[in-house]
């Protein structure tokens, strides 16, 4: 963004909307939405990237001396000597059907569109070229409209030429040509084989590179390859720019951004859960559970989990709070009092007193003086000294009060000796839910994982087959233009065949 804009022409707080008008003054728009969801800078390179090619397809056209015709350029049947020089030198001639890589809409499978053809991979960009020659040759198509249904609709041609002989764009009719490449033979065959190349195009396509120098006369070699495939790929692109192509480029890129401002808004509702409560109770479920995506149900899910763990967390802080001095004046009583075998019945509110005071000292030298933990069997042992109305208060809360009522801390310390095993149930059944939830959880991303494959396998499967679609869809014009031309001969055949028969004597 600095690189665009430099930040001294920010202020110290600048907002969108500031920021676009530094790009762009007649930018309009007052109000921007935040993108925030997954993959939203891939979605839109992939939109930036949309309008680079790495596929192209070009024509190559054979022309004998005096072929003027549309008709007699696309009804050669077999190349020539310096035309199998020329192919060979653009690339190498491959089988239709071994071929895996790009195949520019010929058959690769039923070898409907001939058995070869020439392909090349220059500087990472696969090159399939149409040529008339090996396309299917039909005696009884006067148009050879299989031929011109591949090399028709292609946007670039290469004219190859024996000996000079005119050439005019205006020979072949064409919705798509916009370039051709006109490339004459010297001396075929021969240790001194040349080309010579002219360029001409349509007049709204601009300048493409490379210059041709002067003369336009070029040896046979690699450098020759190297500037023809150059100044193909250059030709394709600036025919991009020619206004038809142009206005469909432009009602092209205007509906991928349409969709893709729908999908990264749709995207980051789902995302951010929409506007759902985030006080919400973790366990109730929403009423549409269906409307919502994978997002949607993760962040949801997540809300719940902290929001469960907040309060699992403040239940054991009381919990802890209110134990842990009871276990403090656990420990001290066993310490200093030695292990008795049994303690009679009459002494229980004195010693009830009496660990009272214990433990309030206890207290207070805890910090300066350690005390060492007390035995496990002597703890035992003096467990079931207690009265039975201190067994009884661990199954009735309500005998809690009445049994210590003339202890003045008595009810703290005795009762606190009975809690931990209350809290060690809740920290249990605490850790047991933990535990469930984070199952859950560890599910619900393994499944939001595995949908997420399912949607990109989905996404590739339909960019496939709009692909094909597009194809069939310019396959299917080229047919329909061809019909319309083949009708417009038989009416006139027939307008001729009526005038004559009229104007005949009986």
């Amino acid at each position: 963004m600095h690189e665009l804009v430099p930040s001294s022409c920010l202020s110290p707080s600048p907002s969108p909307v500031r920021m676009a008008k530094l790009l762009n003054e007649q930018l309009s728009v007052d109000q921007f939405s935040p993108v925030l969801c997954p993959r939203a800078s891939q979605l839109i390179a992939a939109y930036d990237e949309h309008v680079l090619v790495s596929n192209f397809k070009f024509g190559v056209l054979y022309q004998r001396f005096g072929q003027t015709t549309e008709e007699q350029l696309f009804g050669n049947v077999h190349s020539s000597a310096a035309l199998d020089e020329f192919l060979e030198l653009l690339g190498q001639r491959i089988q239709l059907k071994d071929h895996k890589g790009y195949r520019g809409g010929l058959d690769t499978q039923f070898g409907h569109t001939g058995d070869e053809a020439v392909y090349e991979v220059f500087k990472d960009r696969e090159i399939i070229f149409h040529v008339s020659t090996l396309l299917p040759y039909r005696d009884s198509d006067p148009q050879q409209l299989q031929r011109k249904r591949h090399i028709g609709n292609d946007i670039v041609a290469i004219v190859f030429q024996e000996s000079n002989t005119p050439f005019s764009p205006d020979m072949i009719a064409s919705h798509f040509l916009h370039a051709f490449i006109v490339v004459q033979v010297l001396d075929p065959n021969s240790p001194n084989t040349r080309y010579k190349v002219s360029v001409t195009a349509r007049d709204d396509v601009p300048f493409f590179g490379p210059t041709l120098p002067s003369p336009a006369v070029f040896k046979k070699g690699p450098d020759f390859k190297e500037f023809l495939l150059t100044k193909l790929i250059n030709a394709e692109n600036a025919c991009y720019k020619a206004e038809k192509f142009a206005k469909l480029e432009l009602r092209t890129r205007t509906s991928l951004l349409q969709s893709l401002t729908d999908e990264l808004r749709e995207k980051s509702r789902d995302f951010l859960g929409g506007t759902d409560s985030p006080h919400s109770a973790p366990d109730t479920p929403k009423s549409d559970g269906s409307s919502s995506g994978a997002g949607s149900r993760f962040i949801d899910t997540v809300r719940k989990a902290l929001i469960a763990r907040v309060r699992s967390t403040s239940v054991d802080n009381n919990l802890g709070s209110s134990t842990s001095s009871g276990q403090a004046c656990k420990k001290l009583v066993s310490t200093q009092q030695p292990p008795q075998p049994a303690i009679p019945e009459t002494t229980t509110p004195s010693s009830g007193r009496s660990l009272s005071k214990s433990s309030g000292g206890g207290k207070k030298s805890t910090p300066s003086s350690p005390v060492s933990s007390p035995d496990m069997q002597s703890h035992r042992t003096a467990r079931p000294a207690l009265s039975e109305s201190d067994d009884s208060s661990l199954n009735s809360v309500d005998l809690d009060a009445a049994v210590y009522v003339d202890s003045d801390t008595g009810l703290e310390s005795m009762s606190s000796a009975e809690t931990p095993h209350k809290a060690c149930s809740l920290c249990l059944d605490t850790g047991e839910a933990g535990g469930r939830q984070a199952e859950a959880l560890r599910q619900e991303v393994t499944r939001l994982k595995c949908d997420k494959l399912d949607l990109l396998r989905q996404n590739v499967n339909f960019q496939r087959d709009i692909k094909r679609l597009r194809e069939k869809e310019l396959q299917l014009q080229s047919d329909l233009a061809a019909a319309s031309k083949e009708i417009l001969r038989l009416r006139e055949l027939l307008k001729d065949y009526s005038s004559g028969g009229e104007s005949s004597p009986v």
